[in-house]
């Protein structure tokens, strides 16, 4: 029941939690105390719902839009292309709710990596962990490739080594401010990229109704299967826009570790999977509908430098129509975008370093906490190994790196893919086994796919890391060879390489489903919390939908 008295309720946000709320002690349904000390010091509970809902939909945008869709297209042909971006944001939808699921009941900061620890195995945990965290580290120096690239369409003056100094400072800046300054740059970023997707999408609608000066209209004459190769490449084409879309999408690993530092995940987490997921889907998937229809899969164009903007086919669409302003400023936004690109990949993986710290893998050190919520020893290692990564794109070949660095990371995405999906169904045998409540409580939410949504992800990500094994192992155009394999796949004998080596080393054990450890970390939710879902279900559906659009903070419900 409502309080009497009550007559405004924050319904963009919980009520005010206090600053050291992610000091509270945790109670299992007993009430009994069972509180958990990750390292010297907490991470701050700072991050509000309007900046979850945004980051994590502007997080997903990034130099893949803008480049790796030129890849595809030449690997995969427009069918192909559409199948592979189509699988890849349908199995985004349902990693969002597998985390959704286990991040409102167990808020951490490390959350894939706890959830693998406690489900499944504490190798399997260190594996991944230590893979997402070389992944984001990489993409880091993959964003500066692909800003060199950027800024190259206008003049190749500056030094590339400078635009590496000038990302990092920017970055390393920004992270030694308090997280809640990180929460408004990455807020404010990402408005600009979904407006500039905006711009992207309504310019093609003019392009294809024949718009610019030299424009024509494109009715689906790239799609003539009599002229064009539509299934480009076959399974492998499949595979490599898979692999090119995870490198867009990204593998939102992000959007669970923000429950590690979100007032209220409950309320929060499950919005953010509403409006983020589909957003994501019909985003994409509408710019690649449009690409087909723009681009043929024999442009020369596509063809050149991987990485180079040049490349992009939506700098190919604008420069065929004539239009000449566009693309500068579609070009502006992006670089700026990306010259704050490095703010989420820092963030990611200097917590997985601090977690793998937390729970014993790692150093203790390595976990603490600074008084402002900063895990200042992982994020200075993380910095150290970004600054050498980036680095490296001014000692070679930028585009060469760019490849490396894209293909590690996505292979290691997908491969975090196939574990996650087990650790859900993992998670619900050992909920089952023990007979527990724990999804049986008020407001207790639910991963609306499961058994399906699991299950997708793991097969269909192990099918696809088979589809790259077969195109990395036999290359279009080429015979097999060491360099294009380990180019494509690097990241998969990675994570297989750590997880052996760990598992023999200290010889851990699968966790069985009549052991898990449910209660330890679990979030019950507070009465204010309670209070405000109460309050957000009672309203219209109207008034709920518009909620997903005005993420303002201070709206009030009377």
């Amino acid at each position: 029941m409502l309080d009497k008295d009550l007559t405004t309720t924050e319904i963009t946000e919980a009520p005010e939690l206090r600053d050291d709320a992610s000091d509270v002690s945790k109670t299992d349904f007993e009430g009994n105390v069972i509180g958990e000390i990750e390292g010297q010091g907490k991470l701050r509970r700072s991050f509000k719902t309007r900046h979850i809902q945004i980051v994590a939909l502007g997080s997903n945008i990034g130099s893949g839009i803008f480049i790796s869709t030129g890849k595809s297209l030449r690997f995969g042909g427009p069918g192909n292309m559409v199948v592979g971006y189509t699988i890849v944001c349908s199995m985004v939808i349902c990693v969002l709710q597998i985390l959704t699921e286990l991040s409102i009941l167990y808020p951490s900061s490390g959350n894939f990596i706890d959830f693998t620890e406690r489900f499944l195995d504490p190798a399997a945990a260190f594996a991944i962990g230590m893979g997402e965290w070389l992944a984001w580290t990489t993409v880091m120096a993959s964003e500066g490739s692909a800003t060199t690239s950027l800024i190259s369409y206008w003049t190749t003056a500056v030094p590339t080594a400078a635009w590496m100094s000038i990302i990092l400072v920017v970055t390393f800046l920004i992270h030694a401010l308090p997280n809640i300054f990180f929460a408004e740059f990455q807020y404010v970023t990402s408005v600009m990229k979904v407006v500039m997707l905006l711009m992207f999408t309504i310019s093609c609608i003019i392009m294809c109704a024949g718009g610019g000066p030299t424009g024509s209209v494109h009715n689906g004459q790239f799609w003539d299967s009599s002229k064009y190769d539509i299934f480009k490449n076959g399974v492998r084409g499949v595979s490599y826009c898979c692999l090119y879309c995870l490198w867009g999408v990204g593998d939102q690993v992000f959007v669970g570790m923000l429950a590690g530092e979100a007032r209220s995940p409950r309320f929060s987490l499950p919005r953010t999977v509403k409006s983020a997921g589909l957003r994501i889907f019909g985003f994409f998937m509408i710019l690649v509908v449009f690409i087909t229809l723009l681009v043929p899969e024999t442009d020369t164009r596509l063809y050149g430098t991987a990485g180079s903007i040049a490349s992009s086919p939506f700098i190919i669409a604008l420069n065929d129509a004539g239009i000449k302003v566009l693309p500068d400023i579609l070009n502006a936004v992006m670089a700026i975008c990306l010259i704050l690109g490095g703010l989420e990949p820092i963030y990611i993986a200097a917590r997985c370093l601090r977690h793998l710290a937390v729970r014993g893998m790692l150093p203790k050190f390595i976990g603490k906490v600074d008084s402002k919520g900063r895990p200042r020893w992982s994020l200075a290692i993380t910095f150290v190994f970004t600054a050498v990564f980036t680095y490296m794109n001014c000692t070679g070949s930028g585009a060469t790196v760019f490849s490396w660095f894209s293909s590690v990371t996505t292979t290691i995405f997908m491969s975090v893919w196939v574990v996650l999906g087990i650790v859900s169904i993992r998670f619900h045998m050992a909920v089952r086994r023990q007979k527990s409540e724990i999804l049986n409580t008020p407001f207790a939410y639910k991963d609306k796919l499961f058994p399906i949504g699991p299950l997708f992800v793991s097969v269909g990500s192990l099918l696809i890391l088979i589809g790259l094994f077969y195109a990395s192992l036999f290359p279009v155009g080429g015979s097999p060879n060491a360099y294009d394999f380990f180019e494509t796949y690097l990241g998969v004998p990675l994570v297989l390489v750590t997880y052996l080596v760990y598992k023999i080393v200290f010889r851990t054990k699968f966790v069985r489903s009549a052991d898990v450890d449910l209660v330890e970390g679990y979030r019950p939710l507070s009465d204010d919390e309670i209070i405000v879902l109460e309050t957000y279900y009672s309203m219209p559906w109207w008034r709920r939908l518009w909620s997903y659009v005005d993420v303002r903070d201070g709206k009030q419900l009377t």
